[in-house]
């Protein structure tokens, strides 16, 4: 379905893929259809609907996942993480067991065919990691030298989360999953790998990269759509030259005439009409 209607060639609305790919990225479409539709059942699709969903899922949820703690690491610690860090606190807990559990939930899932809800329990742990950065705010944590034992621990916690969301990610995005997983240096994400926690070293390497899913101006991009989406004008369409000749007697009774044209407007409500005077 389309904004709620049946897609049909006669009324002209039919969504061509091949441009949405071309102007979103494969990876980014995949995702929509996946994590908006039940596998094998019908769906609403709308343009509108696709954009947020890169902005909000994609943009906002994992990629700035990805960029704020990789910049952090960065900033704090340079390329690596020290390989020495204080132990998990009781505020760790809650996202450490939702990323160790992550892996079963989704495997369930996908073992249903459901990949909705198997892309919904991998986006619960982004949002909760995200929660997590606000929560234990290593901007301030960076301020105390005591303190960067716990920043350590704190960005390592979120890059091992990264690490197991990416590869979880890598049947629907695989050249996303491979871009997440190259910026913690080419960290594992085979399928063993992603069952527990802490398999990322403590003393990661990670690698700046631009933005994973840059954020559309939504009014823009839907009106670049819509004009896309234009039926052509079809060409105009000129009679055959005809052999028939007209006989003398036919010529004689026509009334020809030569004038001079002195202006030409268009006649309203027509768009082939012309007026001359």
């Amino acid at each position: 379905l389309l904004d709620g209607g049946k897609m049909s060639k006669s009324k002209g609305n039919v969504v061509d893929p091949y441009v949405l790919a071309e102007r979103f990225g494969v990876d980014a479409l995949r995702f929509f259809l996946l994590r908006s539709f039940p596998f094998g059942s019908d769906g609403n699709f709308s343009n509108e609907a696709l954009i947020n969903t890169i902005n909000v899922d994609l943009a906002n949820d994992l990629g700035n996942l990805v960029s704020r703690t990789v910049a952090m690491a960065q900033k704090y610690f340079g390329e690596r993480l020290p390989p020495v860090q204080t132990a998990d606190e009781e505020k760790d807990a809650e996202l450490t067991k939702m990323v160790s559990t992550l892996r079963d939930k989704y495997e369930e899932q996908m073992e249903k065919y459901a990949f909705q809800n198997a892309l919904a329990e991998v986006f619960k742990v982004i949002s909760r990691a995200n929660k997590y950065i606000d929560e234990n705010a290593p901007w301030v944590l960076a301020k105390s030298e005591e303190d960067r034992p716990r920043l350590a621990k704190v960005l390592y916690n979120l890059l091992e989360t990264i690490r197991i969301c990416g590869g979880l990610l890598k049947p629907f995005m695989p050249d996303t999953a491979a871009e997440i997983a190259r910026r913690l240096g080419d960290a594992r994400t085979d399928w063993d790998s992603l069952t527990g926690f802490g398999v990322l070293p403590a003393d990661v390497a990670t690698v700046a990269g631009p933005a994973l899913f840059p954020r559309i101006d939504v009014e823009k991009e839907l009106a670049a759509l819509e004009e896309l989406n234009k039926p052509p004008v079809p060409a105009l369409q000129i009679e055959p030259y005809s052999e028939e000749k007209v006989d003398f007697d036919t010529f004689c009774k026509s009334d020809l005439r030569a004038v001079k044209v002195k202006d030409c407007q268009p006649v309203k409500k027509s768009d082939k009409l012309l007026c001359f005077t």
